[in-house]
């Protein structure tokens, strides 16, 4: 039987800014260190003209500790789910832990925001599918799925890149 995210936490036992430093240790990995300001610049493109939006979220969340904790936690549990990512996880928060520098709040805050981003697109930057009918009757259809480089808490963020639809199901929130 495989530990559970709630597991490891009650083994690991982090405190807020521990796991708000383990979030961007493991963001940092995943997107090969890619450094705030080119987070920044990633949510500003996927964001378009609703910039302003962007702003006003993420000077939100800036404001809000229980919220950046709980987005925190939302994207390590969700890596968790992927056997593949779960010692990545765990490292982060050892990481974490064992030394904690202090950093800015807006750091924390863009690097939140980029992790919710990445978790409500899946890291997908385009994706058609196509159904064809076929003259037996039967129906085929392809998808081709372009990921985006690297490969609900805050909502004002992930609607904000999800067209205010449900990233699982495509439903209007």
């Amino acid at each position: 039987m495989s530990q559970t995210f709630a597991e490891l936490l009650a083994e690991l036992r982090p405190d807020a800014d521990a796991v708000e430093q383990a979030t961007r240790y493991y963001l940092a990995e995943k997107s090969g260190d890619l450094d705030p300001a080119k987070m920044k610049d990633q949510l500003r493109q996927a964001a378009g003209e609703r910039g302003p939006e962007l702003d006003a979220a993420l000077a939100g969340v800036e404001q809000d500790g229980a919220q950046i904790e709980s987005a925190c936690l939302t994207i390590l549990a969700e890596a968790w789910e992927d056997p593949a990512e779960r010692d990545a996880v765990r490292g982060a928060l050892q990481d974490a832990k064992a030394q904690l520098p202090v950093i800015e709040i807006a750091l924390i805050a863009i690097t939140v925001a980029y992790g919710m981003y990445l978790l409500t697109t899946r890291g997908i930057k385009r994706r058609l599918k196509v159904k064809r009918h076929n003259p037996d009757g039967s129906i085929d259809e392809i998808e081709e799925v372009e990921y985006e480089t690297p490969d609900a808490p805050l909502r004002a963020i992930t609607k904000l890149f999800s067209g205010g639809q449900s990233s699982e199901t495509g439903d209007q929130r």
